[in-house]
């Protein structure tokens, strides 16, 4: 062999072998970033128009890129984690651990009725706000104005750690682990700790499995009510625990559940699958499917699930479309809150549905829908808020995150929830303002906490 022919081999086998670490560094890559956004979405049954875009992460997922803590809301309990007014409209970063700079290195957000998580570092699990019913997993019932540390579940020493996912909801928390496990602290009234009991330990507990025995694994992503809880597997199937008085555990009955019990099939048929996101809140739980519809189960006294009716179901059945147009489909990520949901197509637009007392739908007016209508642009001609990338749902607001970046609220605002710079509501998409002439860098996600909006966005 000759030296060149030595040579054009050695540099054909390096290349080959960059050729295969490349591809195998994405193919990780792309593993991490599915279970971190919480399951990639399927295609649509029938095809929306305009530019189609790619399923966001959830909220409450932690990404690659990390960046700065900013709030605004509702601040009585410590919940906007820095020194403050009662109420402040305007967002302002959350202090760091230990008092000191602002929180960063942050990868995910959450917010629960009056306390904040959020994922930092490595994946360690902070938390900051009312700690009464153990909702900050630090071990005590105190409340904290300045983030601490959760600890390790089911008595381990150290910190929780390595987590993926993060998700709030009343005065109860839960995180995902990289290991598919699931982690509760707080209220456990309901059987929401998803341990077979009805206790609520001051420390973390591993949820287990529905047979109780060894802990609940597989999962991909979590959903909190703080009082009935969802997680998603990865084979696509919905388990859910905790209160169930109106069917919202969707499993057919009003029986509460302290392990997770698998969600029925549409029409109650069987078990839900092929799920690829979830939500749930005030009393009905989502899940968004992979051909991109969407399916509803649980409480509907204003029309929270979509089907044009008031009336409770104990098992999912599907969301209709627009204006109750046969069946709602092209969705690319769904959010849920107290008695209102959101849609976000793979067109960029968003759909809303449910009440509508506060502005909370966006579409314009104040009036109930019990199918989905369309969420407007924030100028007064702008029939369709378009170019949305990301969307969330708090207690009576909404937020999105613009493709650019851009941060827009609606809603209730009277604690000042809409980082807007006013107490007030809005019933259309606006701007956000931060304090003291700073502004907030690009836009990464959103904990969208009970009355207190939590920002994370780039250094």
């Amino acid at each position: 062999m000759t030296t060149a022919h030595r040579v054009t081999t050695a540099h054909r086998v390096t290349t080959a072998h960059r050729v295969i670490a490349a591809r195998r560094a994405i193919a990780a890559l792309a593993a991490v970033s599915a279970l971190l956004a919480v399951a990639a979405c399927g295609g649509s049954a029938s095809p929306a128009e305009g530019p189609r875009i790619s399923p966001p992460p959830a909220a409450g997922a932690a990404g690659e890129r990390t960046g700065v803590v900013w709030t605004s809301g509702l601040n009585t309990d410590g919940q906007l984690g820095r020194p403050g007014p009662s109420i402040d409209p305007r967002l302002a970063p959350v202090t760091g651990t230990g008092g000191e700079g602002r929180l960063g290195r942050v990868h995910a957000v959450a917010g629960g009725g009056r306390h904040s998580l959020a994922i930092v570092g490595g994946g360690e699990v902070v938390a900051w706000g009312a700690g009464d019913h153990g909702q900050l997993g630090d071990g005590t019932t105190r409340d904290r104005r300045v983030p601490v540390p959760v600890r390790a579940p089911d008595g381990d020493p150290g910190r929780l750690d390595d987590a993926v996912a993060v998700s709030a909801n009343n005065d109860f928390s839960m995180a995902l682990r990289r290991d598919g496990t699931v982690v509760t602290w707080g209220e456990g009234s309901s059987g929401q700790r998803g341990t077979g009991e009805r206790t609520a330990p001051r420390v973390p507990t591993t949820v287990k499995a529905p047979d109780g025995r060894g802990p609940l694994t597989g999962v991909t992503a979590i959903a909190a009510d703080g009082h009935t809880e969802l997680a998603l597997r990865r084979d696509g199937q919905v388990f859910a625990w905790g209160a169930n008085d109106y069917g919202m555990v969707g499993d057919g009955t009003r029986t509460d559940r302290s392990l997770p019990v698998p969600v029925r099939g549409l029409n109650g048929s069987g078990h839900l699958s092929g799920a690829v996101r979830i939500a749930v809140a005030g009393q009905h739980g989502l899940a968004l499917l992979r051909d991109g519809r969407v399916a509803s189960w649980g409480h509907n006294d204003l029309g929270q699930l979509g089907d044009g009716s008031r009336r409770d179901r104990l098992t999912p059945a599907l969301v209709s479309g627009v204006r109750g147009k046969g069946d709602l489909t092209g969705v690319a990520a769904i959010a849920a809150a107290e008695k209102h949901n959101y849609a976000l197509r793979k067109d960029g637009t968003v759909v809303a549905w449910g009440n509508n007392t506060a502005g909370q739908l966006g579409d314009g007016t104040l009036e109930l829908r019990t199918s989905p209508r369309v969420v407007v642009g924030p100028d007064a001609d702008a029939k369709k808020l378009s170019g949305v990338a990301k969307v969330f749902a708090g207690e009576a607001y909404g937020a999105v995150i613009l493709d650019d970046g851009t941060t827009l609220t609606w809603g209730a605002g009277g604690s000042g929830q809409l980082g807007s710079g006013k107490k007030g509501p809005r019933s259309r998409p606006g701007t956000v303002t931060a304090a003291g002439g700073t502004a907030p860098g690009e836009a990464l996600s959103v904990g969208a906490g009970e009355r207190h909006l939590i920002l994370l966005a780039s250094p």
